[in-house]
């Protein structure tokens, strides 16, 4: 029964585009798929080898953070944190995704904003509270 709400919950909105044709009509159609297909040459620009190594070292900086976290070290934890987030928001290979992903926003309004870093937001918060 769970499923079966869970379903229809999800299906809802897929039939409401179909009962409402004109809000998908050729010309829109057309046009999102011709910003689809420059979302993927960008996103195939990106250097994966350069991706796969910002993840790597991401996951190492919040192991890091977390046991610092752990041992007591909130303010040590903090400029970590801080620091590695201003390094990460202006690496170019965050800020060529950041690109396409605004791309793919235009052409898929629905798939909501592109979160960048914002050292303000984070000011009053502790990453050790995350």
């Amino acid at each position: 029964m769970k499923s079966l709400v869970i379903l229809t919950a999800l299906l809802l909105p897929v039939s409401a585009l179909a009962q409402n044709p004109q809000t998908m009509n050729q010309g829109n159609m057309q046009n999102m798929m011709q910003v689809m297909q420059k979302v993927q040459e960008c996103m195939a620009s990106i250097d994966q080898a350069k991706l796969q190594d910002l993840q790597v070292k991401s996951e190492k900086m919040s192991n890091d953070i977390k046991n610092l976290c752990s041992q007591g070290q909130r303010d040590k934890a903090q400029n970590m944190a801080i620091s590695y987030g201003r390094k990460v928001a202006s690496d170019p290979t965050l800020k060529q995704m950041q690109k396409c992903g605004e791309m793919a926003q235009g052409a898929l309004p629905m798939m909501g904003n592109v979160e960048t870093y914002d050292e303000k937001e984070y000011a009053s918060k502790h990453v050790c509270d995350e």
